[in-house]
Parts: C-alpha cells; sequence; structure tokens
C-alpha cells in the first residue's frame, strides 16, 4: 500500500466502499435487518437481559459484514454469499457490550467493545483469524496505534448519529463504510508491523 496516512486511508476506504455501493447497501441491509430484534426489544421496554441477548444478531453479522468488506478494502470486488462466514465465538466475545444494557458499569466493556469491535472484526476478515485470535489481534492493534483505534470510535459514533439524523436513511450505508475504512487501515498497520518485523 503506497500511502499509510490515516486520512488518505479513511478516504480510500470510503472511496472504495463507494465504487461497490449497490451490493455495500445490500450487505448493509442485512445488517439493519438483524437489528430489528434490539430495536423492537428496546421499543418494547422489554427485560434488559432480553435486550443484551437480542446485541448476538447484530454481532454475527457484523462478523459476516467484516468478510464482506475486507476485499473490498483490498481492492477485490465483493461477493454477497461471504456474509455468510460468520465467526459465532467473536460476535459472543463483542456481544459483552450487551452488558450496557443491564448495568451502569455495563458501559465500560461497552465502551471497551467500541474501540476495539472495529479493529477486531477488520483483523479476523483480514487475517482469517476467528474467535479469540481476532480479538486479541484487535487489541494489539488497537494498542500499537491508539490514535486510530480512537478514530474509528469516533467515526462510528458520528455515522451512527448520522444514521439517526437522516431518519434511518443512511443506516444501510454506515456499517459497510466504517468496516471497509477498518479493513483498509487494518491492511496497512499489519503491513507495517510485518515490516518492522522482518527487519529484525
Amino acid at each position: 500500500m503506497e500511502t499509510t496516512t490515516l486520512p488518505a486511508l479513511t478516504w480510500s476506504g470510503a472511496t472504495a466502499c463507494w465504487h461497490e455501493l449497490p451490493r455495500t447497501l445490500a450487505a448493509g441491509a442485512v445488517t439493519v435487518a438483524s437489528a430489528v430484534p434490539l430495536a423492537a426489544a428496546l421499543l418494547a421496554g422489554a427485560p434488559r437481559a432480553l435486550a443484551a441477548i437480542a446485541v448476538l444478531p447484530v454481532a454475527l453479522a457484523l462478523t459476516g459484514l467484516a468478510s464482506f468488506t475486507a476485499p473490498i478494502a483490498d481492492g477485490d470486488g465483493p461477493s454477497l454469499p461471504a456474509l455468510r462466514r460468520v465467526d459465532p465465538v467473536l460476535a459472543l466475545l463483542l456481544s459483552a457490550a450487551g452488558l450496557a444494557l443491564l448495568a451502569p458499569w455495563g458501559v465500560v466493556p461497552a465502551a471497551a467493545v467500541l474501540l476495539v469491535g472495529p479493529n477486531a472484526l477488520a483483523y479476523g476478515a483480514v487475517r482469517g483469524k476467528r474467535g479469540l485470535a481476532a480479538l486479541r489481534g484487535g487489541v494489539i492493534l488497537a494498542a500499537y496505534r491508539p490514535a486510530w483505534a480512537l478514530t474509528l470510535t469516533a467515526l462510528t459514533v458520528i455515522a451512527l448519529f448520522a444514521a439517526a439524523a437522516s431518519a434511518g436513511v443512511l443506516a444501510f450505508a454506515v456499517a459497510p463504510l466504517l468496516l471497509t475504512i477498518a479493513s483498509r487501515q487494518t491492511a496497512a498497520l499489519l503491513a507495517e508491523i510485518d515490516a518492522l518485523q522482518a527487519t529484525r
């Protein structure tokens, strides 16, 4: 990858996603559909434990979406069947964010998932790692370049607000866009780390 500056990687990831817009919107629709049980539980005032469990389908869909967006970030064409390559173990681990729906102190693990989650999803898809290995890779990448992890977190929050402000119109584009950017950044970080290890 010729350039590894954060703005350039973010822009190139967004551009790559835009070039595959019809299929990324279709993939985004699958992810939005996975959030219906969670939205219904929250709107209906369901028990918090039930709402926490409803986070799992969203996390599962996001692992499949990461498999879909990784080839886009790499410059290859996406494949909708890649959405079926889900990682149940990683999804279960990331669903710890559901703890935020159970108790006030749950905000802490939820914040940690928001910080590490995009890196873990992207790392798992880019390197073909699953479960704990993907989560560990996400933690390492976040620790290696915390400013990039914080930027992804900020972009996630901004994108969620934008989706809400658009009455859901942008919801179909948010997750594919963010994960394409995350995969582009992850590939650049991995190339940098591999180069450093090769010189030792």
